[in-house]
């Protein structure tokens, strides 16, 4: 049986860290928050009665260090701790080999956006797990098991094609609606008018496939609506517009 995470260390103060170390706190001791931007670290060393670290040669010894900071930053951040501390990170996209190797370096990685502001129920949320031996990937397992039911072993390609759908239905659905947004405000209109309708998408995609789920003018083949469309549009929102409908009906032709 493999030795139970007691207790924890962060290094990051953004959404990700706000979110998992508020949910391990109820069960597993933080020891102590390391972050570049210390008024957010201090506010989440406070909120989980962790001690706030100055510098990362300051964090209080661990069972084990949680890095949850940009993707960009990983490696320069494990270079600065030991080579005996056990580590996981948060990342979907830096896969284990672009690392400096260590025998306990893993991946802990929940594939859900957060916002500090948001509330997440993570007892749904897929977390996916990887290491460098097996004995520390069931560490890594058993101790997301204690926040949600849908924990995976994956590989960094799993993870690094995860991630990349993940940008695609979030970041990208999230930047039509900005578009969206934009378009009703040149125009005098509500954005508030689509929220329902928003609301709905997302709901539809429960119990439907997205090509089951698809609906409006380019999978009607409605080519006066479309094209009326396209003379109300402008620049950059037109040409998203354009791609887009020329992707529904290529693969709903087919």
């Amino acid at each position: 049986m493999s030795k139970t995470i007691g207790s924890i260390s962060i290094i990051g103060s953004g959404n990700v860290a706000h979110h998992l170390g508020k949910a391990f706190a109820g069960h597993i001791k933080i020891n102590s928050i390391y972050s570049r931007n210390k008024e957010t670290a201090n506010e989440l060393a406070e909120d989980i009665h962790a001690f706030h670290a100055n510098e990362i040669k300051d964090l209080i010894p661990s069972d084990l260090i949680l890095i949850c900071v940009n993707d960009d930053e990983i490696y320069s951040v494990l270079e600065q701790i030991p080579e005996n501390q056990s580590v996981a990170y948060s990342s979907g996209s830096v896969g284990l080999t672009e690392l400096p190797h260590r025998f306990d370096l893993g991946v802990i990685y929940p594939l859900q956006t957060f916002s500090k502001a948001r509330n997440v129920d993570l007892f749904e949320v897929p977390f996916f797990i990887e290491a460098t031996n097996e004995v520390f990937a069931q560490q890594l397992f058993d101790m997301a098991w204690l926040l949600s039911r849908k924990v995976i072993f994956a590989t960094s390609t799993d993870r690094k094609n995860l991630h990349l759908a993940g940008v695609m239905v979030n970041n990208f659905v999230n930047h039509l609606d900005f578009l969206a947004e934009q378009f009703l405000k040149q125009n005098s209109m509500e954005w508030d008018y689509l929220k329902p309708l928003i609301k709905e998408t997302a709901m539809k995609l429960q119990s439907k496939r997205p090509f089951e789920a698809q609906t409006g003018p380019a999978v009607r083949g409605d080519q006066k609506t479309i094209e009326r469309h396209l003379s109300m549009l402008q620049g950059e929102t037109k040409e998203v517009y354009q791609i887009l409908t020329e992707s529904i009906q290529k693969h709903h032709k087919a």
